[in-house]
């Protein structure tokens, strides 16, 4: 079962660091064509007192959305939800440390990207995140 310490070896191994700060990693990932998307991985306290991972990619500014769209679209997966942080809509996913494989990252990286990509052409069509 996975630690931050060990998510953080995991992540650096596998893909381009493209910023880091405390308990926070920062790197880009391929979607489709020439598109690609930056994701974010975080240590954070769950409301259980527990660590998790949290994961999240911007979709776009949330003053340039139809938020109504994003929430309909967002709704649909079968998991994670949008935020508002400092104005930028982020699709946002959350896995407990301690209950999972490293190998199980991979996939909810890719989810996580995937639906902010999608989200980001439908609502904004550019590829800016």
């Amino acid at each position: 079962m996975a630690s931050w310490d060990d998510l953080n070896s995991f992540v650096r191994i596998r893909y381009e660091i493209m910023k880091q700060a405390d308990a926070e990693l920062w790197f880009n990932l391929p979607t489709t064509g020439e598109r690609s998307q930056i994701v974010a991985v975080r240590l954070v306290t769950g409301e259980d007192d527990h660590p998790w991972a949290q994961i999240t990619s911007p979709v776009g500014y949330t003053k340039d959305i139809d938020l109504t769209t994003l929430l309909v679209r967002a709704g649909e997966c079968v998991v994670g939800g949008v935020v508002d942080e400092n104005g930028l809509a982020l699709y946002r996913h959350s896995v407990p440390l301690g209950d999972t494989e490293l190998t199980g990252f991979d996939r909810a990286f890719r989810l996580v990207v995937d639906v902010a990509d999608r989200l980001e052409l439908e609502l904004t069509g550019a590829d800016e995140h």
